[in-house]
């Protein structure tokens, strides 16, 4: 579990480290002076087009969680190894002749412009360190595990 643990908390920084970017350019563009609150965040974030890009990291941590969760994940190596292949392709820098994801078009741009991302993507390499060597099948073999939990009841 503290693999598990470690990787979803690198994930959460890099997140945030991005987030705060996306925020502060939000609030460029749009000649925001005042600071936005953490619900309207929330709101943009999940709503708005200029963090769309923002929202496939999102998702990968809220699957990774609930795999987390399941009872057997710390001892399923081949779920590890997909989980490592997922957050690896999405956080891959393509050849400059291989189309880029939004994602990685405007993730690279801040890994390379904002020291704060650049270390937090540093802490997510070294933390896959220790999973199993990346299956290319990760977010299909994550969804079909992810199919096999139990439902949680919603409230």
């Amino acid at each position: 579990m503290e693999e598990w643990n470690a990787l979803a908390s690198a994930l959460r920084s890099l997140h945030k480290a991005l987030l705060r970017r996306a925020r502060a350019d939000y609030m460029r563009q749009h000649g925001i002076a005042e600071e936005i609150s953490p619900g309207e965040l929330l709101m943009l974030a999940t709503r708005d087009e200029s963090f769309a890009w923002l929202r496939s990291l999102s998702e990968l941590m809220t699957e990774i969680d609930e795999l987390r969760d399941s009872p057997d994940s710390d001892q399923d190596s081949a779920l590890r190894s997909a989980v490592r292949g997922a957050v690896e392709a999405l956080l891959a820098n393509p050849e400059d002749d291989q189309a880029r994801t939004p994602f990685q078009e405007r993730y690279w741009r801040e890994v390379h412009g904002d020291p704060e991302v650049t270390m937090a993507h540093a802490a997510v390499r070294q933390t896959l360190q220790s999973w199993p060597v990346a299956d290319a099948s990760g977010r299909a073999t994550m969804a079909a595990r992810r199919d096999q939990l139990p439902r949680k009841p919603r409230g």
